[in-house]
């Protein structure tokens, strides 16, 4: 039926929401539309009203018709107005009813079909009915469930705390919360579960128990956890997990009175397993030396891989401080057996370093870096050996620190100078050549010795720039003195094995002797020993390259090192330098008189010239001149000076001794 102020009796009613009276349907205009249907049927009047509900919205509209002309008087229509009311209650509760209806089986579809178990419970906490996903947690039917006591689901571990939450949901109060339960085949599940009250006119008459298995969940959140804390290789504790531990030690040794020793271990040999026969043998024997390591400490001890080759080890609850060392001496051994991977006998050995506390520390990470110190100086005194934290290291370790940073300012700022001091030949007492030598003058310590400051520059790589400053500034000074006239002499400068070692040397040399327009014979390198240490075969192969610019070479400090005689008759150089320390006792140790001349001996037979270091005295000069020896340097003739004082010295050279 349309709804309007010309649709019919019926239409205006519900339009207009009120009584409507049609006294005759065929004068009436609103009848237009439907004034012949009526007819036909002998309709000719209509009274309407409308039917509304509770909230005011139309439902319909209820009418009287007759077959006259007629309009209602005061009775018809109360009675009109009862019967409308009558209707509109029978509507509103059959619309009720389908509602309620429609809701129930709404209900009924969440429950039912609803993939998580849900229970209804009364409120003393028995199962009033279940779900069909409730029920695949027990091999039970519906009626095996109604009236047992949701404690009959749950882990009795669980159980009191589950109650607490059942209780305050019967007040009114949702809960939601974790709790275990084993399902059919006694598996146990992690349950989350929400706890609903179920109210029926205002009153709390149940709770609603809907669980959702997370047991795969927190398996995958445990698994993340763990592996948060630790190294997913050998299984041990990681870094991450070092500080807590530490903290919690050093707690133990504070209240039972105790020692706490940290121990940092790190392997040697292990870089060249990765480098030889790759990362897998590498990986394989760091989860056997964890494996190692665990079974020589205390359920209650600590081992945690830092990363790489490193781990730490932590022993609190110590009684002496001595008890440390028959542990110390356990890893040791075990990580030194033979690890046989795939039939290959791999070897590694440990460098150690211990701090030991009362756990009275502030900062009980300090502890990790005193033990890593202390590894450190067992690095240094020749691996496989255990060093103690001390105090005087800290300082020395501050030091270094100090020193390093200091040395980048000046790297920085190129606050570097050169001295230069003259070679004499040994037959014309003429200057044949110079040796840059690096001096530093520090702005609050003074002149700083190059045998303090350069171990700091080859530890830390700073010896790559410092190298090639001092490079590029000989080379610049040479070009100068010849501008000046001063030709026929040699620049020599120390290369470090380290910058020796890197791929491009060569062509950093070249390009160097082209910026300043020098040949190669005019350059001298000297080099030590120490290059053939690692990888002679390449040293050897560069020294060539050398020698194919014309670069002469020198072998430095000869007799301190490797001095391998094998290798000495394949090395392309041209001299040999006599360490001082065999020249200063060279007049009144027979031993040092006998090993110069041999040296100088030997290397005339290899076609090489000989060059005698630390020169202070006639004494000494006579002897290396008996014995043969090609060049002096030393005090004895010039001290090392800046480039200001050689110049004039090589301008107006005065009588030598």
């Amino acid at each position: 039926m349309a709804i309007g102020p010309q649709e019919g009796t019926c239409g205006t009613a519900a339009f207009r929401r009120e009584l409507v009276v049609t006294e005759d349907i065929a004068r009436d205009p609103s009848w237009e539309r439907f004034r012949g249907l009526a007819l036909g049927h002998n309709l000719r009047s209509c009274w309407s009203v409308p039917l509304l509900s509770h909230q005011g919205c139309v439902l319909g509209t209820f009418a009287l018709y007759q077959n006259r002309a007629h309009a209602p008087d005061e009775a018809q229509i109360q009675r009109l107005a009862c019967a409308a009311q009558l209707a509109a209650i029978a509507i509103r509760h059959e619309r009720d009813g389908q509602r309620l209806e429609e809701s129930e089986q709404r209900f009924r579809s969440l429950f039912t079909y609803n993939p998580n178990p849900v229970f209804a419970l009364d409120l003393a906490g028995n199962i009033q009915s279940v779900n069909p996903a409730g029920l695949k947690l027990k091999p039970l039917t519906a009626t095996d469930f109604i009236g047992h006591h949701f404690a009959n689901l749950v882990v009795e571990e669980d159980l009191q705390r589950v109650s607490r939450h059942f209780s305050a949901a019967s007040t009114g109060e949702p809960q939601r919360f974790e709790a275990r339960v084993r399902d059919v085949s006694d598996k146990l599940l992690t349950m989350d579960i929400s706890n609903l009250p179920i109210m029926v006119n205002g009153e709390i008459v149940g709770v609603f128990g809907v669980a959702r298995d997370i047991s795969e969940q927190k398996h995958y959140e445990r698994q993340l956890s763990f592996n948060a804390c630790h190294d997913r290789l050998t299984g041990l504790l990681n870094r991450v997990s070092l500080e807590d531990r530490l903290i919690l030690d050093c707690h133990i040794s504070r209240r039972r009175k105790r020692r706490l020793a940290v121990i940092c271990i790190d392997l040697d040999g292990f870089k060249s397993i990765n480098d030889s026969i790759g990362h897998y043998f590498g990986d394989q024997v760091l989860i056997e030396v964890a494996q190692r390591m665990t079974q020589q400490v205390r359920p209650g001890d600590t081992i945690v891989r830092m990363g790489g080759d490193e781990f730490v080890v932590l022993l609190p609850d110590l009684l002496r401080d001595e008890d440390v060392v028959p542990v110390t001496e356990r890893l040791m051994a075990s990580i030194a057996r033979p690890y046989c991977i795939q039939g290959i006998d791999l070897h590694v050995s440990a460098s150690v370093g211990i701090p030991l506390s009362d756990g009275h520390i502030e900062q009980p990470m300090q502890l990790i870096q005193q033990a890593d110190m202390a590894m450190y100086k067992a690095k240094q005194q020749g691996r496989n050996n255990f060093q103690w934290y001390t105090s005087d290291l800290n300082q020395r370790v501050c030091e270094h620190a100090s020193l390093r940073n200091d040395l980048q300012k000046a790297i920085e700022t190129q606050s570097f100078k050169l001295h230069y001091q003259p070679q004499i030949d040994a037959r014309t007492l003429q200057v044949v050549g110079i040796e840059a030598l690096l001096r530093w003058e520090h702005p609050e310590k003074g002149f700083i010795s190059p045998a303090v400051f350069v171990p700091v520059a080859e530890d830390s790589g700073q010896i790559i720039p410092l190298s090639l400053w001092v490079l590029d500034t000989a080379c610049a000074q040479l070009r100068q003195l010849g501008e000046q006239g001063i030709t026929g002499i040699s620049m020599a400068v120390n290369i470090s094995p380290m910058h020796f070692q890197r791929g491009n040397f060569v062509q950093c040399v070249q390009a160097t002797l082209e910026k300043h327009g020098l040949s190669g014979e005019q350059l001298e390198l000297e080099i030590t020993e120490s290059l053939l240490l690692h990888n002679a075969e390449q040293a050897i192969e560069t020294l060539h390259r050398f020698k194919m610019l014309g670069v002469r070479i020198a072998l430095d400090d000869f007799g301190t090192g490797f001095s391998s005689l094998s290798y000495l008759k394949r090395l392309p150089i041209d001299k040999i330098k006599i360490d001082r320390s065999f020249i200063q006792e060279i007049t009144t140790d027979n031993h040092d008189a006998a090993i110069t001349q041999g040296i100088i001996s030997m290397a005339h037979h290899l076609s090489l010239t000989v060059v005698a270091e630390g020169v202070e005295t006639a004494s000494q000069v006579d002897f290396l001149k008996g014995s043969r020896c090609d060049i002096f340097q030393g005090y004895y003739f010039a001290k090392p000076m800046p480039y200001a004082e050689i110049e004039a010295f090589l301008s107006h050279p005065a009588s030598l001794p």
